[in-house]
């Protein structure tokens, strides 16, 4: 970026002016700067590491178990666990309320100094010979003197840029907190795919078991009676009071029993986060 400080100080110049020095320290700004620049600086840290993190997050595949990663995968992303996105999302938060309060905090400072500084300006010029000069006219306004003018344009000047300070913060904010809320919507919408497709595949797999089961249930012997005209049973899966839970074991119903139950833990708690 051209340095563009000869070019300010030339129109400081025009002005009579004091021109502005090549250095810049935050250390030198009053109070209030100061601690906006403290807020943005964190505002700005924690989305950027919002975003460095967004691949590693959002991938759905399982994290290594082991810590030995060569000189190429150190610098590729690693998939995350669940805990590790749970603390992610935990500290963004908690940082997010924290910035939010900051700022709360400094628009209730500022404001307060508005009030006062107002409160000073209309006691200076207008209290004492101001009022009653106003009172000897029968009430009409009066003109402002040049220096209760000067002190209120410069009063309206330091609140423009001050209320401009807070919504640059609040809008800065405002982003790093669509960013990790996105983050968040998109890592859950994928869990909830993945589980829908895990289960379809073992639903698909338990009916196919159970023709497998059902099938097997038929002997020839049975057949060959049928085609004799010997019997003139129908196959199981055609009788009216066909169940076919009757050919798994207990262990395997309570295997499903518990499969769905577990399966529905999951979905509340993904409802949960999204609360």
């Amino acid at each position: 970026m051209a340095d563009i400080t000869p070019t300010f100080n030339g129109l400081l110049k025009q002005q009579d002016a004091h021109s502005a020095s090549g250095s810049f320290s935050v250390d030198t700004l009053e109070d209030f700067l100061k601690e906006a620049y403290r807020i943005n600086s964190h505002i700005t840290s924690l989305h950027a590491d919002l975003r460095s993190i967004r691949q590693s997050y959002l991938s759905t595949a399982q994290p290594r178990k082991t810590l030995i990663q060569s000189a190429h995968s150190d610098r590729s992303p690693r998939p995350l666990s669940d805990r590790e996105r749970e603390e992610i999302d935990a500290n963004a938060k908690k940082m997010l309320r924290e910035l939010n309060a900051s700022i709360r905090g400094l628009a209730d400072i500022e404001q307060a100094r508005a009030d006062i500084e107002n409160k000073l300006i209309q006691k200076k010029f207008v209290s004492g010979l101001g009022a009653l000069g106003a009172w000897a006219s029968g009430g009409a306004s009066i003109s402002k003197s040049p220096e209760h003018a000067a002190a209120e344009d410069k009063a309206k000047t330091i609140e423009a840029h001050r209320d401009s300070v807070l919504w640059l913060l609040r809008h800065r904010l405002q982003e790093c907190v669509k960013t990790q809320q996105d983050m968040m919507e998109i890592r859950i919408m994928r869990e909830m795919e993945k589980n829908r497709s895990i289960l379809a595949k073992a639903r698909g797999q338990d009916i196919a078991s159970l023709n497998h089961t059902a099938s097997l249930s038929e002997s020839p012997t049975n057949t060959a009676s049928w085609k004799h005209g010997s019997s003139q049973a129908l196959p199981r899966e055609e009788t009216p009071g066909y169940d076919p839970t009757n050919d798994l074991t207990a262990e395997q119903i309570q295997m499903f029993e518990k499969d769905n139950q577990d399966m529905l833990k999951h979905y509340e708690s993904t409802l949960d986060q999204v609360r």
